[in-house]
């Protein structure tokens, strides 16, 4: 397996080569693109380092309750496989977010059921897997589909019954962590499905857990004793995303269960950490600590 990198905010504003041989020359072997652009590909192929995913576009179109919505999805879709099947690129990443975030999950997924066919037919004729990561999206209502098992397993199913089997999932063991799902559990029973995982992590403040229960601050950050004051980026008080190491995930189990599964792909540091972000001095200590760690259980 190998290790690389999704391209935290500050590391983006440098030249992509430049930011591609920083990687190769600290042990990283992957890094992780926007779109499937040929000069992004031989930049990156260029300092010795694989395509870790693309980023598909468009993909949140396909729960919209358009029917012409979701066919121009597909034909979008479609296209962006076409340009990484020439690119040689074989993983794509995306999440589903409905173009209303109002809309419930179960109608996103009836929607997305009947939209998906086309798109997973363009997807498989290029040889291009969908890696689905499965962040829920923002609150208060949670939107994304693919989040949880239940969901999973449905998707899943219709993929195999009426697509062509382009559905693979991004294993990011921080959300199930973080909206309460075993995240080895998960693993043990859709392993298999696994093209490309994220090396990030969840921690838990029992202080604030206690304050506002699961359901985050509910007063006004200017009233005295809220709970919303001093919240840390990426997270939700009570919660938040950390490197690898510094929360409730256990790596060495997680590596154990993914071979186990034959996966041998790329795990990518996704940096979403505010003791790192925002700068690249910060961001390369965040990305070098989680190279270290996740360096103990892959090469």
């Amino acid at each position: 397996m190998t290790i690389g990198f999704r391209i935290p905010g500050a590391a983006g504003k440098k030249p992509l080569a430049e930011l591609a041989q920083w990687a190769a020359d600290n042990g990283f072997g992957a890094i992780d693109i926007g779109r499937p652009d040929e000069q992004a590909v031989e930049a990156v192929g260029k300092a010795g380092l694989e395509v870790g995913t693309f980023d598909l576009g468009g993909t949140g179109q396909l729960l919209s309750p358009d029917a012409e919505a979701r066919q121009a999805a597909a034909q979008r879709i479609g296209e962006q496989a076409k340009r990484a099947q020439d690119q040689g690129l074989t993983r794509a990443f995306g999440v589903l977010l409905p173009p209303n975030g109002g809309q419930s999950r179960g109608q996103s997924f009836l929607n997305w059921r009947e939209g998906w066919p086309a798109a997973s037919e363009a997807l498989a004729g290029a040889g291009v897997a969908f890696c689905l990561e499965g962040w829920p999206g923002g609150g208060p209502n949670y939107p994304a589909l693919g989040v949880t098992p239940e969901t999973v397993r449905a998707m899943l199913a219709v993929d195999a019954e009426k697509g062509a089997g382009a559905l693979k999932l991004n294993y990011d063991p921080s959300h199930l962590a973080r909206i309460g799902v075993d995240p080895l559990r998960f693993l043990s029973e859709f392993g298999a499905h696994v093209r490309h995982a994220h090396g990030k992590d969840t921690a838990f403040d029992a202080s604030r857990l206690y304050e506002t229960g699961n359901l985050g601050a509910s007063l006004p950050g200017d009233v005295p004793g809220s709970a919303a004051k001093n919240q840390p980026g990426f997270g939700e008080g009570w919660w938040r995303y950390c490197i690898p190491g510094d929360g409730v995930v256990n790596w060495a189990q997680v590596a154990a269960g993914l071979s186990q599964y034959g996966f041998d792909g790329v795990i990518s540091v996704e940096l979403e950490d505010a003791r790192y972000n925002g700068s690249w001095e910060g961001e390369q200590q965040g990305l070098r600590r989680s190279r270290a760690h996740l360096g103990q259980f892959w090469g």
